[in-house]
């Protein structure tokens, strides 16, 4: 989800933010899970000549503040498309926050059009103006899972919990169908990378 021209923090946290935030690497070397998941993703998004161009084609790099935690799925799935950018094109430049617990104001200022705060948020910055931020994933994404999920729950009609929340699941149930969905994204990474420089572009102009 993305949207526009809406600045919701100070010129001093933004600073801030940005002192204090991670690279790319840095994120890596201090994540305590998924570190293989990430690295494959990192591996595997390819950028196509055309985007390639776009990105190279842009005047100035564009700073991208993010909130972001290692143990998010759409974190693992998306952050390494941003890196990616970033260093064959350096055209992104990326600031790695996470949210929790020091970053909680900058989330409230972010939400998603469900009145909640969600990661990843990435925040598009051309020098102090703020163009815009994309939230989480793609919707094209966001159906696939509910497809998936409708799959997990008819491959295992024996389990309780179909219409129940992740959180309210029994572990052993959440445990399998995190392990399902985390099967079956990968399928969708080309879907995910183009939905979301899309995105980026509609963000730039």
């Amino acid at each position: 989800m993305s949207t526009q021209n809406a600045e919701r923090i100070s010129q001093k946290r933004r600073e801030r933010a940005f002192q204090e935030a991670f690279t790319y690497q840095q994120f890596i070397d201090n994540a305590k899970v998924n570190v293989e998941r990430f690295q494959a993703n990192f591996e595997q998004y390819t950028l196509s000549r055309q985007e390639l161009a776009y990105f190279k084609s842009l005047p100035e790099p564009i700073n991208v503040l993010v909130l972001a935690h290692d143990w998010c799925g759409d974190v693992v799935a998306n952050l390494p498309l941003f890196a990616k950018i970033e260093r064959e094109t350096g055209k992104l430049k990326l600031h790695i926050l996470l949210r929790d617990p020091d970053n909680q104001d900058i989330a409230a200022a972010y939400l998603h059009k469900d009145g909640r705060n969600h990661i990843p948020t990435y925040v598009f910055f051309n020098g102090g103006e703020e163009l815009g931020l994309f939230i989480e994933r793609p919707d094209q994404i966001t159906d696939l899972i509910s497809i998936w999920k409708e799959e997990f729950w008819n491959l295992h009609s024996e389990w309780e919990g179909r219409d129940k929340a992740l959180s309210e699941l029994d572990e052993e149930v959440k445990r399998s169908l995190l392990r399902y969905l985390n099967e079956q994204r990968p399928k969708a990474r080309e879907q995910e990378k183009t939905a979301i420089i899309e995105s980026i572009r509609s963000i730039l102009g």
